[in-house]
């Protein structure tokens, strides 16, 4: 959600006015106050209440009150932020402040400095006094100006780079650090950096991330021109005190497609994790090597946004069935489809017993010529929408290993394998609400 904002306040105040070639620093400052004038302007008209603003030669400090939530969601829904009326209402009461410096080096035509000065209401919400001393640390950090990120434009305004100040307490928050390019008044590439997050509450808790990358493109575009590729190289939570449950996860990399043909979309995930190591209630579990390939295909863009609007409004069950349905048709008609070559663990250990995983391949789609005049009448009709294969391969020392296990003991019982070279197979179909398993009728 910060960075969310923080791309926000980048994209409304400052990267507007794009012109290629200037003259002379006088007309840098003159051109960008302008600018920022009407980008000003434009956040009193939709819902933001600018406080303390301070006008100087070359220098700039305002606030930004976050309180006025309906107005705001839909003019950051309307800037391309999916960001819904929810996730606002997280942020009433928030007070950014921001500080802006024109012509600050030779380099850049603006630096900004985007800090809390008040922090959101839900902070002081029913909170216990474990609560209060958290409340009380963040609010001496907001109070020092702890929690700011930097951010310089340069001149031709065709690219930025920046950091989040660096914080070394009972939160440390290391090597933040960004830039990217901006085309045609939009961020058109994204590289972010970080080093280290990590935070401890003494007898409860431990979480740290290390060495985290990602690469977007048009991150703020909502036409699903995204292209993403990240990479992590540890997050570890850890429970303390009488709470031993804890989960390390080693060397994530990803990344994610769109390819817009029209008003239809494909989008490709790719997921690759070499370890998860958990422990809860004394057992420990080790899952080497999961991979993870998913493609949605024939995604209707213009419904999913509408969706996405209805979704971010104060509406009744009725009346939000009443509008989506129109909208599901709109999604079905379009023939989408969920396709996922590969989920796979090569390697689980239970124990101190490590045996071979699985795969699991699967095909949704959806029926074209659905009624939905039926869901009005009878909700469970919508099972006559989906169609779904299922293809699982398991090694049988997993399946003996599962069995053993009361909560999947029955289940197992069931859903009887197919034996071939040594593995198990089952072949799971959904059709028109029936069920099959290797054939047989489930449901």
């Amino acid at each position: 959600m910060i960075k969310k904002i923080v791309l926000a306040v980048v994209a409304l105040v400052a990267i507007v006015g794009i012109y290629y070639l200037t003259v002379g620093s006088k007309q840098i400052v003159t051109e960008m106050k302008k600018e920022v004038n009407k980008e000003v302007l434009t956040l009193k008209k939709s819902g933001f209440n600018i406080e303390n603003r301070e006008v100087k030669t070359n220098k700039e400090h305002l606030v930004i009150d976050f309180n006025n939530t309906k107005e705001i969601t839909a003019y950051l829904n309307q800037k391309g932020q999916e960001i819904t009326k929810e996730d606002i209402e997280l942020l009433k009461g928030l007070k950014v402040g921001l500080d802006i410096e024109y012509n600050p080096t030779a380099k850049n035509a603006m630096a900004l400095d985007i800090y809390p000065v008040k922090l959101p209401d839900i902070f002081y919400t029913n909170i216990d006094v474990k609560d209060k001393k958290v409340v009380e640390t963040i609010e001496k950090m907001v109070k020092n100006r702890d929690l700011l990120v930097h951010i310089n434009i340069n001149k031709f305004l065709s690219g930025f780079d920046g950091y989040v100040k660096d914080i070394d307490k009972e939160l440390k928050l290391k090597g933040v650090r960004f830039n990217g390019d901006i085309k045609g008044e939009k961020i058109k590439n994204l590289n972010q950096t970080i080093k280290e997050i990590s935070y401890n509450i003494p007898n409860q808790l431990k979480f740290e991330l290390l060495n985290s990358k990602i690469f977007i493109s048009n991150p703020i575009d909502r036409d699903f021109n995204n292209n993403t590729k990240y990479s992590i190289d540890k997050i570890s939570i850890k429970g303390e005190g009488n709470d031993t449950a804890s989960i390390v996860i080693n060397s994530i990399t990803g990344t994610s497609t769109d390819a817009t043909e029209g008003k239809i979309v494909n989008s490709t995930l790719k997921l690759n994790i070499a370890l998860i190591d958990y422990l809860i209630d004394g057992e420990k579990s080790i899952f080497k090597n999961i991979s993870s390939d998913i493609e949605i295909k024939n995604m209707n863009i213009e419904a999913f946004k509408e969706l996405n609007a209805i979704l971010s409004k104060d509406l009744d069950e009725k009346e939000s069935l009443d509008k989506m349905i129109p909208i599901f048709e709109k999604i079905v008609s379009s023939n989408i489809s969920i396709d996922i070559p590969n989920i796979s663990i090569e390697k689980i250990t239970q124990n101190d017993k490590m045996v071979d995983g699985f795969k699991l391949k699967a095909l949704t789609t959806v029926d074209k010529n659905f009624d939905f005049k039926q869901i009005k009448n009878n909700p469970l009709a919508i099972n006559s929408l989906f169609n779904a294969k299922v293809n699982i391969e398991a090694s049988s020392e997993l399946v003996n290993l599962l069995s053993t296990n009361p909560r999947a003991m029955v289940l197992m019982m069931v859903l009887q394998p197919i034996d071939k070279n040594g593995k198990k197979y089952y072949n799971i179909e959904f059709s028109k609400g029936s069920l099959k398993i290797n054939g047989r009728a489930f449901m």
